[in-house]
């Protein structure tokens, strides 16, 4: 749980200087604090969130940080079509909004990476 409130704060504060301070357009903001955010993530679970090591986290490196980003990308689109629709659509507050948007895609990103990414293999 901790390293996945990190990777929103690092989501949400990266995409508030990138949107908000720095002006660069909503969904290009949601796309680049997206990136960050998953790179983190993906780092944090393999090695500590789900404790990595050894052959095994050597040889499946590649095939595993695939999957993770491609599993995220899904979870990304969700992030920017609800920010999209909320922010340049209907003009609603991009903190909000991305605040809530996080909760969306953070329980579908625990669900993605516990069940099919690193799950544990039968013994």
């Amino acid at each position: 749980m901790v390293f996945g409130f990190m990777a929103t704060l690092i989501n949400m504060i990266s995409y508030e200087i990138l949107y908000a301070n720095l002006h660069i357009i909503n969904v290009i903001s949601v796309a680049l604090s997206w990136f960050l955010a998953v790179t983190f993530a993906f780092f944090t679970n393999k090695y500590i969130v789900f404790r990595e090591k050894g052959k095994k986290a050597k040889r499946s490196f590649l095939s595993e940080l695939s999957y993770f980003y491609l599993c995220r990308i899904l979870s990304g689109i969700l992030d920017v079509i609800i920010m999209f629709i909320a922010v340049d659509l209907l003009d609603l507050n991009h903190t909000i909004w991305k605040f809530v948007s996080n909760l969306a895609v953070g329980i579908c990103n625990f669900l993605t990476g516990k069940l099919f990414i690193f799950k544990k293999e039968d013994q």
